[in-house]
């Protein structure tokens, strides 16, 4: 027999493979979690994130109060199986749970979390900046750094660790000239410290 998700056609002995119970159960872990935050979005009583809030969250009553939405997705979710493995074991359709479940668990949680942040990749943004980027004065560094790096620091920051020896200015004359990368180094050496 194999797996019966869609695209996986691994052997098994069950109606899901190894791999696929496993994903399935950790979509499942937070299934009761969302369907009772659905019940407060649902009432307009929730405090759900606001997507285009950032980081920061959202207030009561930031989704419309009696939402279809959170209506149809806590109905949906409210089918899953309690636990992957007696789905894969009972359920000759068992990979459409799975299916189902990726979509409504992110529907869900993009619902009552709003969607994931991305992620930004440091490593590559310092590659990149040692590759791209001339030295530059403080007053241009900061900026450029915040639009490119998407971080913040001060110069505050710069004279600190250049006072500290993290940091050497490339040119001392007429203002101090340090390289992005250099700066974005300390910065996450000053992070890791924290």
């Amino acid at each position: 027999m194999t797996c019966t998700t869609e695209g996986c056609g691994r052997a098994t002995s069950l109606y899901l493979c190894t791999a696929c119970i496993v994903e399935l159960d950790a979509l499942l872990v937070d299934v009761p979690a969302l369907i009772e935050m659905l019940a407060g979005v649902r009432a307009g009583t929730a405090v759900v994130r606001n997507p285009a809030a950032g980081s920061t969250g959202g207030h009561a009553g930031s989704k419309p109060p009696g939402s279809l939405d959170a209506m149809l997705l806590q109905a949906w979710l409210q089918q899953l199986p309690e636990r992957a493995h007696t789905a894969a074991h009972d359920y000759p359709d068992a990979g459409q749970w799975l299916h189902m479940a990726r979509i409504w668990v992110k529907q869900a949680r993009e619902l009552v979390w709003g969607p994931e942040e991305p992620v930004i990749n440091h490593d590559a943004n310092r590659q990149r900046l040692r590759e791209a980027a001339p030295p530059m004065p403080t007053r241009e560094l900061l900026p450029w750094l915040r639009k490119h790096a998407k971080i913040t620091i001060t110069s505050m920051d710069v004279r600190d660790w250049a006072r500290r020896g993290k940091l050497r200015p490339v040119e001392r004359d007429p203002l101090p000239t340090y390289h992005p990368h250099e700066v974005l180094a300390a910065w996450h050496d000053t992070r890791a410290q924290k």
